[in-house]
């Protein structure tokens, strides 16, 4: 388990990131990118657990051949790059153009009083959303410590102004009374659920074929305030281009199951929508660690 759980941060110090924020505000993104991309073969150099687990990633779960999956490998960090740099951009005031698939399933969703839960993973950039749009409902986003200073606060300066409320978790457990009363209040709680900490409570799917192990938080959360449930994945489709793809996931419980059980249907719902997507997005999984219990 220990080998799966999240140790996520932006790398670089204060300085960097905010040298990188004012050169975002006068250069293009995408010579960012390219100036970037020379240091990702020297970046997976000195990550080596990190650079396997993706060639695992892509040698067992999408069964590439070895020189495929190594060139997938790079792709991926590349990409991942991008996806950081897109970050600062959106702090340095760029804007990107985000599109809501399955548009009408949100919609509906927006106009209900009650709240509901958007469960997501390391994939795509799940931040883009909370930067380019403004929810009539209030967004209480779930996050785990260890951001730096400067990044920590551009991210809620901007998101704040987006009706996105950060959450942190906590040790006494206090941020689920937060979660909680933010869905009895009619609003939206967001949730990764492929961020495993110590002492974490899981649930066994499979993915791509092989088993592993995902939050149980989120789904518990959902059947216990018997909230509408949807997986949220936003995916990067071009320099300046995101999609996020939504589908609802407690929509066909079987009648009368119990909450345990209930639990288990939500969460391989949500396992077969990111087997989804990973299938058509296969460069971006960002869990850079042994995710598959093998």
């Amino acid at each position: 388990m220990s080998e799966r759980q999240w140790r996520g941060t932006t790398d670089g110090t204060p300085w960097m990131h905010r040298a990188l924020v004012g050169m975002l505000r006068v250069l293009p993104v995408r010579l960012i990118y390219f100036f970037m991309g020379f240091s990702i073969p020297v970046y997976m150099l000195l990550r080596p657990k990190a650079y396997l687990a993706i060639y695992h990633y892509f040698r067992r779960r999408h069964g590439y051949g070895v020189l495929k999956s190594y060139i997938s490998t790079w792709r991926n960090h590349l990409l991942f790059g991008e996806v950081v740099v897109d970050r600062f951009a959106a702090f340095a005031g760029r804007k990107f153009t985000v599109e809501l698939g399955n548009n009408q399933v949100f919609m509906d969703l927006l106009d209900r009083e009650e709240g509901f839960m958007m469960i997501g993973a390391h994939v795509g950039n799940d931040e883009m959303s909370g930067y380019m749009l403004k929810s009539p409902k209030r967004v209480n986003a779930l996050i785990y410590g260890g951001e730096g200073d400067e990044v920590a606060m551009n991210r809620m300066k901007v998101l704040g102004q987006n009706n996105v409320r950060l959450i942190p978790v906590k040790d006494d457990m206090s941020h689920l009374f937060t979660l909680y009363s933010a869905l009895a209040d009619g609003e939206i709680v967001n949730i990764h659920a492929d961020r495993l900490l110590p002492g974490s409570k899981t649930v066994p799917i499979t993915l791509l074929g092989a088993p592993t192990q995902i939050l149980r938080g989120p789904f518990s959360l959902a059947t216990t305030r018997d909230v509408p449930v949807v997986s949220a994945f936003i995916m990067k489709e071009g320099a300046m281009k995101y999609r996020i793809h939504i589908a609802r996931l407690d929509e066909g419980a079987p009648e009368g199951i119990s909450r345990e059980e209930k639990e288990k249907y939500l969460a391989e719902r949500y396992a077969s929508e990111l087997e989804a997507i990973l299938r058509k997005y296969p460069f971006q999984w960002f869990n850079f660690h042994e995710f598959w219990d093998e």
